[in-house]
């Protein structure tokens, strides 16, 4: 019966409230199993022994399970969604799963969501049981979310905090090595790298149509618009050569454009390439050693255990890449400014929100405000500078694995980018009052 459900079919009966876009035609791929259960229940067992669950919490939990196993379509699409989302991260694939509640569960919905990804488990682990990865590596990866999430069924809450994060960790799709988690990542941003065939030198340069603000990041970061000084980055290319604007690996694009030769440079990272997405876990040894360290395991796990994929280097995204804070931390002695000058870094539409949660417990929180309040260095100094006008950025970073064995020794910042740097932050802060008279005047012109 389960090959001839239809998908409109299937989702007209489950009536979810959320599904993500783009199910239809992988559903038409799906080849059903005639497993009788979603979750074994020596699994379930296992957990409940483990975690010494109250009974009620067990019942809870096992009602809800069979009352999806009793609903023949449920069932059916369940294990279609459990399918999808255990290969979704390996694939790069960016279907946008998170809660989601199906109305014809009358009983026991909002455990839905938790239960979809619990039924992710034991199929993952026997996909990396059959690529022969040791379960070392992969055994005590789920814990970390459900430990969490059983505490809060015990206390009758049953929401599942950051579905798409955590699903990473139900489907065993992330792996902890040495100090970071690395999952694989499509790179997509808009500009190209290029290795120069003789020195090695590492350029990025920008793709065209991208407006920029004097200071090299993008116009309207922050709400904040450079009406002067902004400017679009070009690319000109023919047989022989290629200009365009070079990105400083300090994080900003430069507003002169650089030519290469492309008989001297060739591609070395391009859209559509497959990186390994680093993740921070908090803790002690962010630091350049144990950055390396992680990715020459990453890389060399990989190559061993997932072969298909052809990984061209790391990709990341944090507050903690913000060269700014370079500013106002001891270059010499910070790991943060230590550890992201390994980084080809480069600038991003994040703004300063997720510094703002990390250092002061609110991507809202106004640092200017409440000055007193604050106990740690960073979080004064950050403060101080924010006082100025100035803000912070979200950057993201490259390193290619070729240049693995450099870190350490600042594989793509030279000297000459920090002078840069130092040139050009906050350069649209001159500008500000400029522009504001310069908006008064249109206004009145109005």
């Amino acid at each position: 019966m389960e090959s001839l459900l239809k998908f409109n079919e299937c989702i007209a009966i489950c009536n979810f409230d959320y599904l993500p876009e783009g199910l239809e035609a992988k559903y038409h791929r799906y080849k059903p199993d005639s497993k009788p259960h979603l979750i074994p229940r020596e699994f379930l067992s296992g957990i409940f022994e483990q975690y010494q669950i109250p009974e009620p919490t067990r019942q809870w939990l096992v009602h809800g399970v069979e009352a999806i196993e009793k609903d023949a379509v449920l069932f059916h699409f369940t294990k279609f969604l459990v399918d999808d989302m255990c290969t979704l991260r390996n694939r790069c694939d960016e279907t946008h799963y998170t809660n989601m509640t199906p109305g014809c569960m009358e009983q026991y919905g909002e455990l839905y969501s938790f239960l979809l990804l619990l039924a992710c488990v034991v199929p993952s682990m026997n996909k990396l049981e059959a690529r022969s990865v040791p379960k070392a590596y992969y055994e005590q990866i789920p814990q970390q979310p459900l430990k969490l999430q059983l505490e809060k069924l015990e206390h009758g809450d049953a929401k599942v905090h950051d579905f798409p994060w955590v699903m990473n960790f139900y489907t065993c799709s992330i792996f902890l090595l040495d100090r970071f988690y690395f999952i694989p990542y499509r790179f997509e941003d808009p500009f190209t790298m290029f290795r120069h065939v003789d020195t090695q030198e590492v350029i990025a340069l920008r793709h065209a149509g991208e407006e920029f603000r004097s200071d090299g990041q993008r116009n309207g970061i922050n709400d904040v618009y450079d009406l002067q000084g902004n400017f679009t980055s070009e690319w000109h290319e023919n047989a022989e050569f290629v200009i365009a604007n070079r990105i400083n690996p300090m994080g900003f694009v430069e507003r002169e454009t650089t030519p290469i030769l492309k008989k001297e440079w060739e591609p070395a990272l391009q859209t559509g390439d497959t990186l390994l997405a680093l993740h921070i876990p908090s803790g002690p040894g962010y630091t350049p050693d144990r950055l390396k360290s992680s990715m020459e395991m990453a890389a060399a796990f990989y190559d061993q255990y997932f072969p298909e994929l052809l990984i061209k280097g790391f990709w990341s995204s944090s507050w903690l890449y913000d060269t700014r804070l370079s500013l106002i931390l001891d270059p010499e002695k910070s790991n943060i400014v230590l550890v992201q000058r390994q980084f080809y870094n480069y600038p991003t539409m994040e703004g300063d929100g997720m510094l703002r949660y990390e250092a002061f417990g609110d991507r809202k929180a106004d640092p200017v405000r409440n000055p007193g309040e604050y106990t740690t260095s960073l979080q004064k100094a950050a403060a101080a500078y924010m006082e100025t006008g100035a803000r912070f950025n979200t950057l993201s970073m490259i390193v290619l694995r070729e240049d693995i064995d450099k870190i350490g020794s600042r594989p793509y910042i030279t000297d000459a980018d920090i002078e840069q740097f130092h040139r050009t932050v906050d350069s649209h802060l001159q500008r500000r009052e400029e522009d504001g008279e310069i908006l008064a005047r249109k206004l009145r012109e109005v």
